[in-house]
């Protein structure tokens, strides 16, 4: 939200609050007429009002403050969506790559660590869920397999890796997990 907006919704609650004074069956004529005790209990039911006022003002400050916060910590989403299939198509090359091709693969897997150092550089980073616990929060299950040999529940292979930026999880990894 932008300062003009802030400053926007303050104006919006000062006029309320004088509308609220102006609006108030207790007029000043009538404030003569109350006892001191009555004065005083009109005293503290502005000032608690006035401090809830405060309050809900700082409060809509601290949220405005977190929303922008989390707009710009987040706004390379986007961008990183699109250059992760370049890095994907990037890593299925290496893999097709046969060893007559050697020197075209090392120098593919030098642009690819290049690359990937520098998606890191800007807390842009892989998920490499193999062996891992399945966890749908950060993988996708694409199928199921039954192996005897290892643990339920656990991803046996990667298909795709996912992507985190600033540990909120972009794109998921494509994965296979094993059921029992």
């Amino acid at each position: 939200m932008s300062e003009k907006e802030i400053k926007k919704e303050e104006k919006e609650l000062e006029e309320n609050s004088t509308q609220d004074e102006a609006q108030d069956p207790e007029s000043k004529d009538d404030l003569n007429s109350l006892t001191y005790e009555e004065l005083l209990e009109q005293v503290d039911k502005q000032k608690e009002e006035t401090l809830r006022a405060v309050a809900e003002l700082e409060n809509y400050r601290k949220r405005s403050s977190n929303e922008i916060t989390n707009a710009l910590k987040y706004a390379n989403s986007e961008l990183l969506l699109s250059i992760i299939p370049l890095v994907t198509s990037l890593e299925k090359s290496v893999e097709g790559s046969e060893d007559a091709e050697k020197i075209d693969k090392e120098g593919i897997l030098l642009i690819l660590n290049s690359f990937e150092k520098t998606l890191e550089n800007f807390n842009i980073v892989p998920i490499n869920p193999s062996g891992q616990e399945f966890d749908p929060e950060k993988h996708e299950a694409v199928s199921t397999v039954n192996n005897p040999g290892e643990k339920d529940n656990f991803v046996t292979n990667t298909l795709e890796r996912g992507w985190t930026l600033n540990e909120r999880v972009v794109k998921p990894a494509l994965v296979v997990v094993n059921k029992k």
